[in-house]
Formats: C-alpha cells, sequence, structure tokens
C-alpha cells in the first residue's frame, strides 16, 4: 500500500512538472524593451545658422539637422509632397494655376489661392498656409515664392498677394514673412515614431510657420516651449555627452502608416474599437472616398454600422497583413526595388548593376514616391502608375484559375479593386453646395452612407463606389476601377480682367448673413415653414426667384456676370480591399441585366435648378455615362456600351432580340399552322396508301455525327440562352453555364472537322453538292409540294435513295446551314474566347459590341431551323420514318410510281 501511494506521489509530481514546464514554454514573452533603430545613429540638432540648438536655444532646423548626413537639398528637388505644384505654377484665366495642390482649387474647402493681378483677393501665401498647413510637409510654397525667390525676402505690401492677408472684415493687409518664419521640410512629420502634430498644427493656424517643425518635437522631453517669452529651451538629458540627441529619444524610423494618415486619411492600428468622424476634410481621403485603413475587423469596430456583426472582415486586408503604405509607395531609387524599374531598361536584363549602393540612396533617397495616377492632382507626372500594382504580389492565373473563366480577359478590362472593394463601409461626400450657407458659413454637403453625421449614434449603411474606365499611363490599359463621386456647385463671376473666379466665402457670407442670422429677406426667401430657421431642405435654390436674390445681392457688391456652375470629380478607391471570401465572386453579379458595372450613383439629393454638373477636366477617367435627373435628385448612369465594351448577360441589341424572337415564333407558328392542315387533310382524305421498301439510309458513324451535333447545337443554344439572359435563368450558374458552353463548342468544332474528312473520303459529299443544271426549277417544285401538294398527298417529286438523300430544298438549306452559318456561329464565339488571349481582337470588326450581337443572331437562327428541320422530318412515307432512321439507318421510303407500275407489269407478266 505504501508502495503505491509512493508511485502515485511521484508519478503526480512528475505530471506537475511536466504542466509547468509547458505552460512556461507555451506563455508568450514579454514584449522586448523598446530600442532605437540601429541603424540611426545619435545626431546634433543645428538651428538654421548650422550652430546646435543646444547651445544657441534657438529653434532647430531640420534642413540644417538632416543635413548632415542626408542632401537634403536634392530630397527637397524630388518630392512631390514638398513641391505641391508650385513648379509648374503659372496665371491663368481659369481656376487652376497648377496641377497640385498649390494652385489647384478645391469645392470642398473652397477658399480660392488667389493669383497674381486679380481683382479681389480671397486667399493669400499665408493664409494657404494657415488653412492647409498642417496637411504640408514644409518646402516648396512654404518656404519660396511663385517666382523662385525666397519668401522671407519678399517685401511686405498689400499689392502683392504672397505678402498680404486677408482679415475677416475684408481688409487687406501686409504680411511680414520675416516675423512669421517659413516651413522648412519636417523630416520629423513622417520619421519620427510620436511626432506631436498637435502642436504643430496649432503654431502654423497661428501664423507661426518658423517655429512649426520644433513644435513636432514637443512632449518627447528633447524641447519645451515658453509661450511668455516665445522661447524654446533644450532638455540636456536628452543629449549626449556631444551634445547629440540621443537616438532612443528621438526614435527616427522609416514611416509608418500612422505618419502617412497625417496627412491623408483615417488609420487606426489600436486594439480600441475603432470611431472615425463622418465626412471630416482633417482625414481628407477618408472624407473623399471612405477609405479606412486598419486591421481591425469592422465587427468589432465601434461604428454604427448596419449588419455590423455579421461583416467577419477586416478594413482593409493589407493592413491585416501588416503592410506599411511604403510597402508600395516606396523611393524609386531605392536599390531594393531597383529589379521594379526594369521597364526602361534592355530586355535582357534580369537586374541593373548600376542601380545606387546603399550609403548612395541614404545620402539621396529620391521622395518622389511610387505612386498610381490620381484623378484629382498630376503634380509629377512622370512618377504616375510606377507604384507597385496587385499583380506584382499576386499571380491570378492561379489564384482565380479554378473558379474564374477568362481570367485573362477579366485582368484585361477589370481593376482588381472593382471586386476586391465591392463595398464602402464608411461615409464619403456625396454634394458639396456652396451656391448657398450655413450658419456656421459652411457650405451645404451631403454624405453617402450615413444616415445623419454621427457615425455612433446614427446608422452607417456604407455606399457601393461607382465603376469608370481608368487608363494606365504606363502600359496603356483601360480597366473599369471603383470611384467615389463628389459633385460640387458654386457661384462664379468674371472679374476686371476677364478672369473667371470663385465667389469670395467672405462675400457669400456678406449675401446670406447679418449679426450672426440669415438676413430677412433670406428667411423671407428660404423658411418655408416660417420657424425662423433654414434646414438643409428649405436650403436650397430650387426657384428661379431665389437664384435671382442671391445673384442680385452679388452683384452689388460689384460682381460682374454672377452665375452658378457645377462640377463632378471623381475619387479613385484603392483601399479596404477584401480577401477572397469578401470579394464579389457571383458572375451574375455583373453578368446580369441590373449590372454592377453600370449600376448608378447618387450625385446630389438636391440640386440648384437647371443646372447640370461637368466632369472635371484632365482626368484619367472616362466619364461617358449620362447625368439623369429624378425627382430633383441627380444621378450619374454609366453607360458600358459608350466605353466600346460588352458585358455577356447585360448587353443586348433589342432589334435582334426581337427579330430572332420573332423568326423563331413564326417558324413555330409556320409549323403549327402546315400541320395542322395536313391533319385536317388525312381526316378527309384518310392516309395516303403508298408503298414503301426499306433501305439502309445512314451509315453507323453518319448517324453518331448527326446525333452528337444535335446534341451539341442544342445545348449550346440552351446555355447560350442563360448567358445572353441570366436575369430570367437565375437559377444556374453563370460561371459553369459559361464552362459548359465552351466545352460543346470545342467538341463541335472538333466533330465538324471529323466529319468533313469522312464525308470527303467516303463520297458523301456529293450528297450536300447540288447540280446546277434544273435545280431553281427542282427547287420551286419541291416548294409547291410543301405548299399545295403534300395536303393532296400527291405524290413527292424527288425519290429519296441512298444514292441522293436530300431534296434541293434540303441541298440549298444544307449548304447554308454547314457551309455559312455554322462556320461563321464558331468563327465569331472563337474571336470572342481569344479576346483575352489577343487582346487586338477587340478592336476587329467592331470587337464585342459586333461580334456578340452577331453571334445572338446566328443563334436564333439555329433555334428556327431546328424547328423547321425537326417538322420537316415528319413530310416522309411515316411522320417518324426520318427520325427512326436516323437512329437504326434502315429507313422505310416511298417506291416511285414509275417503279410501282414496273413492278406490276412484271407481277402481271407472272401471273399470265
Amino acid at each position: 500500500m505504501e508502495r503505491n501511494t509512493l508511485i502515485i506521489a511521484i508519478g503526480m509530481l512528475i505530471l506537475a512538472l511536466v504542466l509547468g514546464i509547458g505552460t512556461a514554454l507555451a506563455s508568450p514573452r514579454p514584449a522586448p524593451a523598446e530600442q532605437a533603430s540601429p541603424l540611426h545613429p545619435d545626431f546634433a540638432l543645428l538651428d538654421k545658422n548650422g550652430g546646435n540648438v543646444l547651445n544657441t536655444g534657438n529653434a532647430v532646423s531640420t534642413m540644417q539637422t538632416c543635413g548632415q548626413c542626408h542632401d537634403t537639398e536634392f530630397i527637397q528637388q524630388h518630392a512631390f509632397h514638398s513641391d505641391l505644384g508650385l513648379s509648374n505654377y503659372q496665371n491663368t484665366s481659369e481656376f487652376n494655376a497648377s496641377a497640385g495642390t498649390f494652385g489647384k482649387w478645391d469645392p470642398l474647402t473652397y477658399r480660392y489661392l488667389s493669383q497674381t493681378g486679380d481683382e479681389r483677393l480671397d486667399m493669400s501665401t499665408a493664409e494657404w498656409l494657415m488653412l492647409y498647413g498642417e496637411r504640408v510637409v514644409g518646402g516648396g510654397p512654404a518656404e519660396e515664392s511663385r517666382s523662385g525667390k525666397d519668401l522671407e525676402s519678399l517685401s511686405s505690401s498689400t499689392g502683392n498677394y504672397e505678402t498680404a492677408i486677408l482679415n475677416t472684415d475684408g481688409k487687406v493687409e501686409a504680411w511680414d514673412w520675416q516675423a512669421s518664419g517659413t516651413m522648412e521640410m519636417n523630416c520629423f512629420l513622417c520619421h519620427l515614431e510620436t511626432p506631436n502634430t498637435e502642436a504643430r498644427v496649432e503654431f502654423i493656424h497661428t501664423g507661426a510657420f518658423g517655429a512649426s517643425n520644433t513644435a513636432t518635437l514637443l512632449g518627447l522631453n528633447v524641447v519645451d516651449y515658453d509661450t511668455s517669452t516665445d522661447t524654446w529651451t533644450w532638455n540636456p538629458t536628452a543629449f549626449n555627452e556631444l551634445n547629440e540627441v540621443k537616438a532612443e529619444v528621438m526614435k527616427i524610423q522609416d514611416p509608418t502608416n500612422a505618419n502617412c494618415a497625417t496627412c491623408h486619411g483615417e488609420v487606426h492600428e489600436s486594439a480600441e474599437p475603432l470611431v472615425y468622424d463622418a465626412c471630416n476634410l482633417d482625414y481628407i481621403q477618408t472624407a473623399t472616398t471612405g477609405q479606412v485603413v486598419a486591421p481591425q475587423k469592422i465587427s468589432a469596430s465601434g461604428v454604427n454600422l448596419s449588419g455590423k456583426k455579421d461583416i467577419n472582415r477586416s478594413w482593409d486586408i493589407h493592413a491585416e497583413r501588416q503592410l506599411q503604405c511604403t510597402d508600395c509607395h516606396y523611393a524609386l531609387n531605392n536599390p531594393a526595388h531597383a529589379y521594379e524599374a526594369l521597364g526602361k531598361n534592355p530586355a535582357h536584363l534580369v537586374y541593373d548593376p548600376r542601380s545606387l549602393e546603399i550609403g548612395e540612396y541614404l545620402e539621396r533617397p529620391d521622395h518622389n514616391f511610387a505612386r498610381g495616377v490620381s484623378a484629382q492632382y498630376n503634380a509629377d507626372p512622370e512618377t504616375e502608375s510606377t507604384m507597385r500594382r496587385c499583380e506584382t504580389c499576386h499571380d491570378t492565373s492561379k489564384s482565380h484559375a479554378d473558379w474564374l473563366p477568362y481570367n485573362d480577359r477579366h485582368m484585361q478590362v477589370i481593376a482588381c479593386e472593382t471586386c476586391h472593394i465591392p463595398q464602402m463601409y464608411a461615409p464619403a461626400y456625396s454634394t458639396v453646395d456652396w451656391t448657398v450657407l450655413r450658419l456656421d458659413g459652411s457650405a451645404r454637403s451631403e454624405c453617402r452612407g450615413i444616415e445623419g453625421t454621427d457615425p455612433v449614434a446614427n446608422l452607417v449603411t456604407g455606399f457601393q463606389p461607382v465603376l469608370m474606365q481608368r487608363t494606365d499611363v504606363q502600359d496603356g490599359k483601360t480597366l473599369f476601377a471603383p470611384y467615389n463621386l463628389i459633385t460640387s456647385f458654386f457661384w462664379v463671376y468674371d472679374d476686371a480682367n476677364g478672369n473667371v473666379r470663385p465667389v469670395r466665402q467672405l462675400d457669400l457670407e456678406a449675401v446670406y448673413l447679418q449679426n450672426d442670422n440669415y438676413s430677412a429677406d433670406i428667411l423671407s426667401a428660404f423658411d418655408a415653414d416660417s420657424d425662423g430657421k433654414l434646414s438643409n431642405a428649405e436650403l436650397v435654390l430650387d426657384t428661379a426667384a431665389k437664384q435671382e436674390l442671391i445673384a442680385g445681392k452679388l452683384a452689388v457688391l460689384g460682381l460682374n456676370n454672377v452665375r452658378i456652375q457645377g462640377q463632378v470629380q471623381p475619387y479613385s478607391i484603392n483601399h479596404n480591399v477584401g480577401d477572397s471570401k469578401s470579394a464579389t465572386n457571383d458572375c451574375s453579379t455583373c453578368h446580369n441585366t441590373e449590372s454592377r458595372v453600370t449600376r448608378p450613383i447618387l450625385l446630389a439629393g438636391s440640386a440648384p435648378a437647371d443646372i447640370t454638373p461637368e466632369f472635371v477636366s484632365g482626368i484619367n477617367v472616362t466619364a461617358t455615362g449620362t447625368i439623369v435627373s429624378e425627382d430633383g435628385a441627380l444621378y450619374y448612369s454609366p453607360i458600358n456600351e459608350n466605353d466600346d465594351t460588352y458585358i455577356f448577360g447585360h448587353n443586348r441589341i433589342a432589334w435582334i432580340d426581337w427579330f430572332g424572337a420573332f423568326l423563331f415564333l413564326g417558324t413555330v407558328a409556320g409549323v403549327a399552322g402546315h400541320g395542322t392542315f395536313r391533319f385536317i387533310g388525312v381526316r378527309r382524305r384518310g392516309l395516303p396508301k403508298v408503298r414503301t421498301q426499306s433501305t439502309y439510309m445512314y451509315e453507323a458513324y453518319e448517324r453518331f455525327w448527326h446525333w452528337l451535333q444535335t446534341a451539341a447545337i442544342v445545348i449550346l443554344l440552351l446555355t447560350g440562352l442563360i448567358i445572353h439572359r441570366p436575369d430570367l435563368f437565375g437559377a444556374f450558374s453563370f460561371r459553369h453555364i459559361v464552362t459548359i458552353h465552351n466545352v460543346l463548342a470545342a467538341l463541335l468544332a472538333i466533330n465538324a472537322l471529323v466529319s468533313i474528312m469522312w464525308h470527303v473520303i467516303s463520297g458523301e459529299i456529293q450528297q450536300y453538292i447540288p447540280h446546277p443544271y434544273g435545280f431553281i426549277d427542282q427547287m420551286i417544285a419541291q416548294a409547291k409540294y410543301y405548299i399545295q401538294g403534300i395536303f393532296k398527298h400527291e405524290p413527292h417529286p424527288f425519290h429519296k435513295s441512298k444514292q441522293r438523300k436530300f431534296n434541293p430544298l434540303q441541298m440549298i438549306t444544307y449548304v447554308g446551314l454547314l457551309g455559312v452559318l455554322l462556320p461563321l456561329q464558331g468563327l465569331t464565339g472563337m474571336m470572342m474566347w481569344l479576346v483575352q488571349k489577343v487582346p487586338a481582337i477587340q478592336n476587329w470588326f467592331g470587337g464585342l459590341p459586333f461580334l456578340a450581337p452577331m453571334h445572338t443572331l446566328m443563334a436564333w437562327l439555329f433555334a428556327s431551323f431546328i424547328v423547321g428541320h425537326v417538322y420537316l422530318t415528319t413530310t416522309g412515307a411515316k411522320p417518324l420514318e426520318a427520325i427512326r432512321g436516323m437512329i437504326t439507318g434502315w429507313e422505310e421510303i416511298e417506291v416511285p410510281e414509275h417503279e410501282q407500275t414496273k413492278d406490276e407489269e412484271k407481277k402481271a407478266e407472272k401471273e399470265n
């Protein structure tokens, strides 16, 4: 007993040790202590004069500081984030003076960067920086004038819009750039782990541009700022004995998604439930497209999203997979990505040894990052479409091979985002109407995808992007891709120089507002319910009287030729990518009457009367659809035919369908009528008395070929009908039907080729060749028989035999069917299939918009022939005899009268 107890105790001890060791090994290791980047050493913080800030107490200069190791001048000159369109800025009579944010007018933010010589100052360079500088990295127009001079070298003057500013009272005052300082390119903004963007923004909004870069370091225990004395105090403990700031304090790193989010959009990387502000222009990318970059599951977010609990996908699959923005938007001269730039080199090179060494790259990294093609800004056209695309990492020939028919063709015309971003789960702007003003001076706006403005309290429904064609400037491919469309309405006028300019927000406020409320005449015209307030529904220029009121008040302010304009701006959607489970993979989504490709999108729930907006020019999108008005709302309706594309199951040419249906039904009606008269004739006259003889008419292969061809054609017609009208046959899988259709088409083609060989070798080909002599008379005789003789039980005008199986009408029909119609049907079908292998076919004979309708028309002809053919098989000696003969080979055929006479004479001679 004691021995057993000892054994049990030892066993329990061993088990406890095993479990304890296993638990210890399985428990997560503590996170390693944060360490400075091993690649970045301690470095001195220098001021604008090159002095160490720890000694001078001045604000830091990023250009001097980072310039100790890096060629900051080169970096700034090769950074479109810094240039922002300044390099191509030039005065113009139109709105846009450049292709970048500095000079290109944006109706969302509305304020207009006035050009030199404009009649009225709206926004000067200084105010542009104060309003939008939080999304400007510095350098470019933040340091340099439009003529290339340093802003600090310009003399203050109210006559120069680069050294002036418009006050809220409408007066123009001079701006002192030496006092405010300028904004150097802020390397800290992108390369610090936790830059103090809030403090930086405060300095920018107050016009203290020169101090804004130093403010980015506040809170890092490196520097403090005394507002009372306007001085910086540098913390010696953050520096080493060489007066260099410690790397572990600064934490210099490669840019992260959070760094990019500072200017671009909503990025969420924490475990806290995601919450965002609906249509907040501080997060411009999210406000304009609904894109949110976050690895979090949508169902775990804090958004009041419709059906959220069932959406078990992340906001963005690439964020979930820990990708960073720089994985696709990398420096173009980074030697690690040199192989991706081989497109401009000889084809035989797989690596270019002339690429930069790592040391050279670190000194002069190109900050014109790889990027796509923007529909809004083209400040640096040389770098358009240089970024990694989906096909750089994903091989669709493998990932789509087991389920997607015509994979190559889809990749030629459909961008990956079209299927992998089927739905946006955050709201985005749809309309901004600056023809009217709210009390806070903002425009009346509409936000799609939300029933209100609070994504926590109001229901978020999300929205489906509209699909439009965009052309890649590098490879020339034109693809359908998802976009959000934002429509804007605004007043414009002609200034004294004949330039068209938007009416200033200041002037709009003078027209609409008085003493922090709407003026009396505005309330009288707009306040339909007389409650003293103007709702969104009331704040619309929906009558001529309202428009005339506003136009008249603007004219009183001295504005000439005041009128309303409207524009539609596409915004490309490339993020919020879903994996294969959440992507569109149902063929009927596009290949249907209500195709996803042509689904309309709401432009504006209400718009100024009689104003039809136009798409902005100079974009990479083809807006070939139509803008339609329904009950006061505006919609953009894509029309894929205008893009020279044909979508099976969606596109149909009405007259072909009507003609084909009429021909088919007419054939059925003709057969029914003809058969009815034959039946009546039999009832009156009885069955015709004819003498027949059993004849072996059809060889085994002949019967096999016939029935295989018949089955293939019938099933091809049925599957073709499903492909043509999937809306009527939703029970069938479009994808599988397409596969069956293609397999049967190949089988029919092989069968046809083999049969031609057999008919030639066996000599049966002669059966289909009519003899020219008397052929037309014979056709007429055969036609008369079908029209009259068959009802009177007259003998068939032509004797059927193994040597002559077809009458003249059959011959000409089979020649047309097998020699013309079937080859053309096969050729059009083959060309449609080959479009994915030989894209140039898209332009042959009009491409798919011609080939597909022709294919459909010939299918109707085949269907009509089958009905007539089956019926005519009943016109033999017995109704089902021809079909029996094609099954067994033996057929009872009518004995001609002259042969019957000879037989009777021979019989009589024998009897005598």
